[in-house]
């Protein structure tokens, strides 16, 4: 039986590490990636943007606090969109985000690993450290996989294995 299609943002692995409150600049919903504005607030995370961390909570508008898990050793679950996360051999390979909107109905995020961006090069937003250890989890179509963000605001990436 293939892996379930459910796209629901990220959602930190282990214990979370360090979290920090900032304003948010437009609706940010729990599981999504988020940056850093030059303006000091955060907002959900583009394709190749570089990443501060992950919300927590749900802003519904600008000005909303939300928590922030800010630390750039954090590790994150998030869903593969399609079936190139098929083999051992993607750990240690770079990818960026799929920066799909939040659903405002049910005030959670859909973002996911965009896993055709696969490879080796240094411009992946995360880097894949493993498959999530789960009976209803495996390699293939949508694949829940464990990351730590590789293009982090507080800290320089690196190339990738």
């Amino acid at each position: 039986m293939g892996n379930a299609d459910t796209p629901r943002g990220f959602t930190p692995y282990g214990a979370l590490k360090q979290v920090a409150v900032f304003e948010a600049g437009s609706v940010v919903a729990p599981g999504e990636f988020v940056s850093l504005a030059s303006d000091g607030q955060v907002d959900a995370s583009a394709a190749g943007a570089t990443i501060l961390g992950l919300a927590l909570d749900y802003a519904a508008a600008a000005g909303d606090k939300v928590r922030v898990a800010i630390d750039p050793n954090q590790l994150y679950v998030g869903q593969a969109d399609e079936t190139e996360i098929d083999a051992q051999t993607d750990v240690g390979n770079l990818c960026d985000i799929v920066a799909t909107g939040d659903s405002t109905t049910y005030k959670a995020a859909r973002m996911e690993i965009d896993s055709s961006t696969i490879g080796t090069g240094s411009g992946g937003q995360l880097v894949i450290l493993g498959l999530e250890s789960r009976p209803d989890n495996a390699f293939g179509g949508f694949a829940d996989v464990i990351v730590r963000i590789n293009e982090h605001q507080l800290v320089t990436g690196f190339a990738g294995v």
